[in-house]
């Protein structure tokens, strides 16, 4: 009986592998410069399990983080489309002293074998498993409120930051150490904006983690996934904001496999409980660079939560005045709390719309219930109590993905908000999850190519 189960299994996951297209492989890559005649010479290896054409380039990155595709007109040899697998490929590229320097500049070469991904199975990849695994470690006080939680607060980080780095992405730390005071002054010089946060010269010393996919178009935007790591004090904040991390835990490490035309920064937002501090610090005081192009913001804030009980949705009081369609389709469905809410505002309706169309293409079992503000949510404010807010506030395209906060979750801001008291709904977060992952998949524009660094040698 046994042998009778296994022989189906494994002809089943053999199909599946057989199905599986694999990137092109380098290896046994090297690079030699003559400094003197202003020359690189690369030799490699280029294997193909279905011998697929291979296009190949090289890519520039020089001291500033910007990266550039080297003009095909500079090289000779194995480069360009199509170029045949083999072993020892060889380009020759003669660069210009101005604008290549060695000593701060790096080199990668690109192997593209122009496969189409498919989204629909790379989505069966979401596990849940290693979401609930995250949770164990995530779970807990986490904030400056004592040693003790501070101290869970920055194991967090660690492990963030370590998640990120063990799937192959830059991974860092972006710290800020700023004033209240400060904070509304840069922001109403760039912006013209009132006092975002509260004024006075309160001191943050704020320890945002990223994990960055660098893009490979020369025109390359970014796109970012965020969450906040932090908790409410006195929480265990396992909803708030424990799911969202998870979530974006999860959708890292399927995305990570990934190369892209645009870059994806997932990032862990600290002090998101003290106002926002975290992410307001990003996007005023120097988190997003001068060159850079933010293309969109998902911020997971609160996903955990779904109920198909009658009645385990509230809905605000005035609601209905705002928001009345979406409102009687609530009702229509009996206050059940088993959808979505994705909030934009003017600025990020074509955000929202592409998050809508992903879930209608990829997950059509999850419901979305979508929210537009006025501004940036001053007649709503309980719409803009997240970090996509602080984006909204810059004029950057972002949306808040969650289940509604205290409309759903009764325990928010408590020591109830814990495994205690609460049941996540995992095949809702993964949906969730999913959805997102699709659209960076089609936003950042994921190519089936493989990148190698160029060791260079005199």
């Amino acid at each position: 009986m046994k042998t009778q189960k296994i022989i189906p299994l494994l002809f089943f996951f053999s199909i599946l592998l057989c199905n599986a297209n694999n990137p092109a492989i380098i290896s046994n890559l090297k690079g030699t410069i003559d400094e003197k005649n202003h020359k690189v010479t690369i030799v490699y290896d280029l294997s193909d399990k279905e011998e697929n054409q291979i296009e190949v380039w090289l890519k520039l990155t020089d001291e500033k983080g910007l990266s550039y595709t080297i003009n095909k007109n500079n090289t000779e040899g194995d480069i360009g489309f199509p170029v045949a697998t083999g072993k020892k490929r060889r380009i020759i590229w003669t660069y210009d002293k101005n604008t290549f320097n060695p000593k701060k500049c790096s080199i990668k070469l690109v192997a593209d074998d122009q496969y189409k991904i498919e989204i629909t199975q790379l989505l069966k990849e979401v596990d849940t498993v290693r979401m609930i695994k995250d949770l164990q470690y995530v779970m807990g006080e986490r904030n400056s409120s004592n040693s003790k939680s501070e101290e869970h607060l920055r194991s967090v980080g660690e492990y963030l930051k370590n998640s990120f780095k063990d799937n192959g992405l830059n991974a860092y730390y972006d710290t800020f150490k700023i004033s209240n005071s400060e904070l509304n002054q840069i922001s109403n010089a760039k912006t013209g904006s009132n006092e975002i946060v509260p004024a006075g010269d309160k001191k943050h010393n704020v320890k945002n983690v990223v994990g960055s996919i660098a893009g490979q178009s020369e025109e390359a935007e970014t796109f970012i996934l965020s969450a906040h790591y932090d908790s409410y004090p006195g929480s265990l904040g396992m909803d708030d904001n424990g799911s969202g991390i998870i979530g974006l835990l999860e959708a890292m490490r399927i995305l990570s496999q990934y190369n892209f035309a645009h870059t994806i920064k997932f990032m862990a937002f600290d002090k998101e409980e003290d106002g926002l501090i975290g992410s307001l610090s990003y996007v005023f005081a120097g988190g997003i660079k001068k060159s850079e192009k933010i293309g969109g913001v998902i911020n997971f804030d609160m996903i955990g939560i779904s109920s198909d009980k009658p009645g385990s949705q509230i809905v605000p009081e005035g609601f209905d005045q705002l928001y009345p369609e979406v409102c009687k389709e609530v009702a229509k469905n009996q206050y059940k709390g088993d959808f979505v809410i994705n909030t934009s505002n003017e600025n990020s309706t074509k955000l929202s719309e592409s998050f809508i169309n992903s879930g209608k293409k990829y997950v059509e079992e999850l419901k979305i219930v979508s929210l537009l503000v006025e501004g940036n949510g001053e007649s709503t404010p309980s719409l803009a109590e997240s970090d996509h807010a602080s984006f909204w506030y810059n004029k950057n395209p972002a949306l808040h993905i969650g289940e509604g906060g205290a409309t759903r979750n009764p325990n928010l801001h408590t020591i109830k908000d814990s495994s205690s008291y609460l049941k996540f709904n995992y095949k809702f977060m993964s949906d969730i999850v999913k959805t997102t992952i699709a659209l960076f998949m089609e936003l950042a524009e994921a190519e089936h190519y493989t990148t190698a660094s160029i060791p260079l040698t005199r």
